[in-house]
């Protein structure tokens, strides 16, 4: 029978560093780390289970999936038993009933900086804070430095129509072993992979970003999100390749279990938990009653259920034939090297190939692709796509411009795969760039011919009057990494 009072995952900035839900989840943490390490409900194990680096790993290490629809299922299924592990711990050390996993919503003006809590070696009683992790980039952990708004945006993700596709939400069809070598899915690569270059340290790498405590709450927005995208009336694959497909973890009681992608796709009535939707105060902080309110499993009041999900629309303009093959109208040839400066590249247009797709018609739906992404290892950058972007351009421009980003978390992954997976030693990033190009060809700025792509590295933001803000300030606008080039090895344009 459907569940009737699920668990509430809440917003770690609604909530106090020494709120009683974020101290037990260190207590936790901390008496996971003592496990040993064959215990599969140690912090290392489970982290091992996202990625691991050493020679001989347990059973079930290695098993993340990346640029895959099997990205969004597998991480929710690696969450669920992980706070189920976590719950355990609370429980037994006499912790907050109905304990559940907060959420880290970076996408506002005030939470784009490491929560409080994650940043001190010690609590403010003193006690060590299992919470830290000094291993992250300088800046994060003072506070000083914040996440990029085109970095934590997901309007690109939430406005795609569709789960599969090119590009879509949640990423292309891919075998179920592999890692790294698909279709990176736009939630996927924005805000996720983009967040975990940002942060740095474990978290800029596969085999370590689980062990940061961050991870969690990371991932817990990401499926945050997928539940605000398919809360929209969107649909999820119904394909039997992707329902059916198990997946195997370990519960609280280190038994082997498994689910399927099926089994994880209405939170609620399948697993027994929700989310805590926006409440919008001007400081953040939801006053005392609203907070206390929050602290209690629902039914809450229906004013409160009826908060409105912010979904982005779906561009203006006509819906392309969802069964219409999308076709190559034209690409550069020639490589091109990103080493932390802007890079612009023009892609030409072939008009024959334009016709054959299109014949008179203006396109229903334009895509940029970004084929062939490589680099020896991860530089730590993000770079943001332009589209005709002005010479000089304004914040508005570049606000107006920005179609989606690149950045290379997994980039190891994808020469030295774990498993049976073989080497492929690239990643492939698509945007549609449709909206824009209706709003170009409008004000009569669309050339027909060619595109102008720009990539702008996209730096952390120094938040004001913060303890390293003024060391900080010049440096974290330095993002140069000529000992580590991106290469990109075609930039195509499709139409249909």
């Amino acid at each position: 029978m459907p569940p009737g009072n699920p668990f509430m995952r809440r917003d770690i900035w609604s909530l106090p560093a020494d709120d009683p839900i974020v101290i037990a989840y260190g207590d936790a943490v901390a008496r996971m780390q003592a496990r040993p390490a064959d215990d599969p409900r140690s912090w290392t194990y489970q982290a091992a289970i996202h990625g691991s680096a050493v020679a001989s790993p347990p059973p079930l290490a290695n098993e993340c999936r990346h640029q895959s629809w099997y990205f969004l299922p597998w991480h929710r299924m690696y969450l669920y038993y992980f706070e189920r592990i976590v719950r355990a711990e609370v429980e037994a050390a006499g912790g907050p009933q109905h304990w559940a996993l907060p959420f880290w919503d970076y996408d506002r003006n005030g939470t784009r900086t490491l929560p409080p809590a994650f940043r001190g070696a010690t609590r403010p009683d003193g006690s060590p804070n299992a919470l830290f992790v000094a291993n992250r980039r300088q800046g994060i952990n003072s506070g000083s430095l914040a996440l990029s708004p085109s970095v934590t945006t997901a309007a690109f993700a939430l406005s795609r129509p569709d789960f599969t596709g090119v590009p879509q939400f949640g990423g292309g069809p891919s075998s179920p072993v592999g890692q790294f070598m698909g279709l990176t899915g736009r939630v996927e690569q924005t805000p996720h992979n983009d967040i975990h270059v940002q942060i740095g340290g474990l978290m800029g790498d596969p085999d370590t970003a689980a062990l940061d405590p961050i991870f969690w709450l990371h991932h817990a927005n990401i499926d945050r999100l997928w539940w605000v995208w398919d809360d929209a009336t969107h649909a999820d694959p119904t394909d039997a390749s992707w329902t059916n497909q198990q997946f195997a973890f370990f519960d609280e009681g280190a038994a082997q279990v498994t689910l399927r992608s099926a089994d994880v796709a209405d939170i609620v009535n399948q697993l027994d938990y929700t989310y805590q939707r926006r409440v919008r105060f001007p400081n953040l902080r939801l006053i005392p009653e609203i907070q206390s309110m929050f602290r209690r499993r629902p039914p809450w009041p229906s004013w409160i259920r009826r908060l409105p999900v912010p979904v982005p629309p779906r561009p203006p303009g006509p819906t392309p034939p969802r069964d219409a093959p999308v076709e190559v109208v034209g690409a550069t040839d020639r490589v091109v090297r990103l080493t932390g400066s802007p890079e612009r590249v023009e892609v030409p247009v072939d008009a024959r190939a334009r016709a054959d797709a299109l014949g008179d018609a203006e396109p229903s739906e334009v895509v940029l692709a970004i084929e062939n992404i490589d680099a020896e290892r991860n530089p730590d950058v993000v770079y943001g796509i332009y589209v005709n972007l002005p010479d000089d351009p304004s914040p508005d421009d570049l606000r107006r411009h920005h179609v989606g980003n690149i950045s290379l978390f997994g980039i190891e992954r994808t020469r030295a795969p774990r498993g049976d997976a073989h080497s492929h030693g690239a990643m492939q990033v698509a945007v549609d760039i449709t909206d824009l190009a209706r709003r170009l060809r409008s004000g009569g700025t669309w050339d027909a011919d060619a595109i102008d792509v720009e990539f702008r590295p996209v730096p952390l933001d120094v938040v004001e009057d913060a303890p390293e803000a003024d060391a900080l300030a010049g440096g974290a606008a330095d993002v140069q990494h000529q000992d580590v080039p991106i290469t990109i090895g075609r930039i195509s344009v499709q139409m249909r």
